[in-house]
């Protein structure tokens, strides 16, 4: 199964388990699931990145509907009534970097990072690794990438409901 929940405790961990240009649709649906959570923990969707070579075969209008639909997952995540934590246990780039940065919190494994797009017409991938991600709190915890989803599901369950904490990071393209 390509996006699976699981709720224990009052936390719901949804682990998405292929490339979010494929699973975004499922992931939505998975948010609207979780009704009983008082958090929400994104697992598994960072690491498998972006199918790049179905990307070049698409229309422009097929990238652009693509696009749509992320930036909708996006809104919801950053507008969603329970806190939601984003356990990170490798790097996170383009849109699953957008969506990292949309959730209330972030954990990161000590050996990922986060992308960032830079450029207007040349686009270019920066890296931010774990350590520059803390210090300028992108991220909440940095810790060794076997226990990313154990803290995360830590700090989901010391969350405040989210009327009372909004954290959501925006993305900045320089």
């Amino acid at each position: 199964m390509a996006v699976s929940t699981n709720l224990s405790g009052g936390v719901a961990v949804i682990r998405v388990d292929e490339p979010l240009d494929t699973a975004h649709v499922g992931l939505r649906a998975a948010l609207g699931r979780v009704g009983g959570a008082r958090a929400v923990v994104l697992a598994g969707c960072w690491a498998c990145g972006t199918d790049i070579r179905g990307l070049l075969r698409m229309s422009s209008q097929q990238c652009e509907a693509l696009s749509c639909s992320f930036r909708a997952l996006r809104d919801d995540v950053a507008g969603f009534r329970v806190p939601v934590v984003a356990a990170i246990a490798g790097s996170a780039v383009g849109h699953a970097a957008e969506l990292a940065m949309s959730c209330h919190h972030r954990v990161l494994a000590r050996t990922g990072g986060l992308g960032r797009v830079t450029g207007t017409r040349v686009v270019f991938g920066e890296r931010i690794s774990a350590d520059r991600a803390l210090c300028t709190g992108l991220v909440d915890r940095v810790v060794p990438a076997p226990l990313v989803l154990r803290a995360a599901v830590e700090l989901a369950n010391g969350c405040k409901p989210v009327q009372a904490e909004r954290k959501c990071c925006p993305i900045v393209a320089t």
